[in-house]
């Protein structure tokens, strides 16, 4: 859940996201927003969110990352007091992205729109297994073909296994499309090294 509470203690609440995690590396696979959770357990989390960012009294923009057990329990993992990257779909995906939403919070104008202009997904480029030094990003070329497809590249010029050097949202009316073209993104884009000639 992304949260962002005003001076006032004036909240706007931003869709859930649900968190898929690759079982075999433990790392982030893809998310999807919103996230697919019944009615009584996306009250429940959005309840058990807000009351976490309430508690700290602090204007600001928060990421809270929960558990959900199979018995419906909700449970806080951490709680990030800034832009996160669970919420960096919303650059394209929400009509005032997190950034926007900070900006106005710091300013003290109106906290904007968080509703969604399209759902969307996220995937994480990270830095392939046996690949250290000057980064080379493959697969771009196909997947910028895709529609409504935004490639975010950090800058970092250096690459190691498993860094996080940037994202690629996709934005579909369907479910089923975002975690086609999650997957189809995982599969085909790689960051590796340049090799040293």
């Amino acid at each position: 859940m992304i949260i962002a509470v005003d001076d006032l203690g004036e909240n706007a609440i931003y869709p859930a996201v649900d968190m898929i995690f690759n079982n075999r590396l433990n790392v982030l696979e893809y998310q999807v927003s919103p996230a697919d959770l019944p009615d009584k357990v996306l009250w429940k989390v959005e309840a058990v969110a807000l009351k976490v960012v309430k508690d700290l009294k602090s204007p600001g923009i928060f990421a809270v990352e929960l558990f959900v057990d199979n018995q419906d329990n909700v449970f806080v993992n951490e709680t990030a007091p800034r832009v996160h990257n669970s919420g960096h779909h919303s650059i394209e995906a929400n009509y005032s992205s997190q950034f926007d939403m900070l900006w106005r919070i710091m300013l003290g104008y109106p906290l904007g729109s968080t509703a969604h202009i399209l759902p969307a997904a996220i995937v994480n480029l990270l830095g392939t297994a046996g690949h250290s030094g000057e980064a080379v990003y493959e697969g771009l070329q196909q997947i910028l073909q895709i529609e409504n497809v935004f490639v975010h590249i950090y800058g970092k010029k250096e690459t190691r296994p498993g860094r996080k050097m940037g994202h690629i949202t996709i934005l579909s009316k369907e479910k089923q499309e975002l975690i086609h073209q999650a997957n189809r993104i995982n599969q085909t884009v790689k960051v590796v090294s340049k090799p040293v000639i």
